[in-house]
Parts: structure tokens; C-alpha cells; sequence
């Protein structure tokens, strides 16, 4: 007679569904790889194209160029990590993603702004509306949707209106 008790803990996945998600992961990690061989390659190129077609003193554009791209790349890798991390809850995912993305795109309208015309600072505008929106972002998400109250104690504010509508239906929060 065997002993069918395991010293593991039991994962309510089959071996099955874990090579499923295993497979997801290293597809997703290799989009990733290669979504940055592809953004080196290609600016490599732009760099090159611009540095002998365009005339010096002109605007370097494949920095332009560079730069956008990067925004995508750095979205695209936040995805991944979010994903392979195992993130939780839209609303995290979300802040994640807009944390990402206001970065990377303030970058990108520093680099536009200094490439073309440096001598009017323009950038204070959109990176100040964008950190704006990130603050409003933050505030909402820390007041409304943060989930991480313990149970038995002050519940959320998402948390109360959820039991405001259960109980609106007729069943208990």
C-alpha cells in the first residue's frame, strides 16, 4: 500500500494547465526579446540613415524615432512583467500601465521638445498635465480601489458600495 500524501502543497491547477501557463509565459517573454532585437536593429539603421542623409545641423529625427519607439517598448515589457509577476486586480494593472506609459512618454516629449525647438521649454505643458493625471490617478486608486483592507476591519470604499448594492438586491454584503 502507498503513501498518496505529498509533502507539496496542493495547486489547484492540473500539470496540464501549469505547462499551459508555463508556454504562455516563454511566448510572451520572447515576444518581449524580440520586440527589443527589432527596436535595436531598426534604429541602428534610422541612426545611420539619418546621420548620412540628413545635413549637419539639421534635426537628428531617428532619435524622433528612437524615443517613440521606446514608449511601445517599455509598454510591452510592462505587460510582460505584469503578466509574469502574477499582478492581481485591474486596478493595480491599470496604475502599473499608466505609471509606465506617463514615463516613458515624458521622455519622449523632452526628447521632441529639445530636438526641435530647444530654446522654448513647451514640454512643462504636457509633462505637467501628464503628472496631473498620474496624481489623480494614484489619489483614486489609494481612496477607491486600493484592496487591501483586512477583513474584519474598516472595509473600502468600493468595498461598502458593493454591500450598498447587495443589499439593494436583497442579499447580504
Amino acid at each position: 500500500m502507498t503513501d498518496n500524501k505529498s509533502t507539496e502543497p496542493a495547486s489547484p491547477f492540473s500539470d496540464e494547465a501549469l505547462r499551459r501557463i508555463a508556454k504562455e509565459k516563454i511566448i510572451l517573454a520572447l515576444g518581449v526579446k524580440i520586440h527589443v532585437l527589432a527596436f535595436f536593429g531598426v534604429n541602428a539603421f534610422l541612426i545611420l540613415l539619418n546621420y548620412f542623409v540628413t545635413s549637419p545641423g539639421r534635426v537628428d529625427w531617428s532619435i524622433i524615432v528612437l524615443s517613440g519607439w521606446f514608449v511601445g517598448l517599455g509598454i510591452h515589457a510592462a505587460a510582460y512583467l505584469i503578466y509574469a509577476r502574477g499582478v492581481i486586480g485591474g486596478n493595480k494593472k491599470a496604475l502599473i500601465i499608466h505609471l509606465s506609459a506617463e514615463i516613458l512618454s515624458v521622455q519622449a516629449v523632452v526628447v521632441i521638445n529639445l530636438l526641435t525647438t530647444p530654446a522654448i521649454l513647451w514640454l512643462v505643458w504636457p509633462t505637467s498635465a501628464m503628472a496631473l493625471a498620474m496624481l489623480v490617478h494614484l489619489i483614486v486608486y489609494a481612496v477607491f480601489l486600493k484592496g487591501n483592507v483586512v477583513k474584519g476591519q474598516k472595509k473600502s470604499w468600493m468595498d461598502r458600495q458593493i454591500d450598498h448594492e447587495l443589499k439593494k438586491a436583497g442579499r447580504q454584503g
